[in-house]
């Protein structure tokens, strides 16, 4: 569903009009907004396409992350443009450095693990949700371990984006660790077990049965 359904029968100029201008309801939805554009400007095909590529050196944040979301939506099999990812894994705006981890994911970017792997000493929580979605998504046979960590992380974001994973994990055996976190300091995080645990142990219910 869209959530700015007024945009979906423009022009591509008109579009690339929104894109430049501001957000229809003020800069708080800047994030929702721009990625709403992009995509359709995206959905334009190669004109689309193009003038989100030229946008990305001159474009500020929140600009610049739905371009890279738009452009994994279109699911681009360019080697230029995966390298271009990997670039951002180093862009000093965090929220930048984590759309580019979870377009990598998206793309299913397994080569880039290492450089991935290695923000989980990043200083935003944001950034080290992210490499925590990557892994469980790309690497599931060794994510077990990583997220199991991430629970003790001092940030309520992590340890909730690690939670989440692991229920998606489907691994019964992290049910202990996420116990621990029934009591913890965040009603997200607390909720977010309760969730997890209650989607592992009806896992574990059916695999008895089965």
């Amino acid at each position: 569903m869209s959530f700015y359904p007024e945009l979906d029968h423009l022009t591509l100029q008109e579009l690339i009009a929104h894109f430049q201008g501001s957000p229809l309801e003020g800069e708080e939805y800047a994030d929702v907004y721009y990625q709403e554009v992009a995509n359709l400007i995206g959905a334009q095909g190669e004109v689309g396409i193009a003038f989100l590529r030229r946008e990305i050196k001159k474009a500020d944040t929140a600009r610049l992350r739905a371009i890279l979301f738009a452009l994994t939506e279109a699911q681009l099999d360019d080697p230029e443009f995966w390298d271009l990812l990997r670039s951002f894994l180093h862009d000093e705006r965090p929220m930048v450095v984590m759309e580019a981890v979870d377009s990598l994911r998206m793309l299913g970017d397994k080569d880039a693990v290492e450089q991935v792997l290695a923000l989980l000493q990043h200083p935003s929580p944001y950034v080290r949700g992210s490499v925590l979605r990557y892994m469980r998504c790309l690497y599931p046979n060794k994510a077990l371990p990583v997220l199991i960590e991430a629970l003790k992380d001092p940030d309520y974001i992590v340890r909730e984006n690690a939670v989440d994973e692991l229920g998606e994990l489907y691994e019964v055996e992290a049910i202990p660790y996420l116990r621990l976190l029934l009591t913890d300091s965040e009603a997200d995080v607390r909720e977010a077990a309760q969730t997890a645990i209650a989607m592992l142990e009806e896992s574990e219910s059916d695999t008895i049965a089965y």
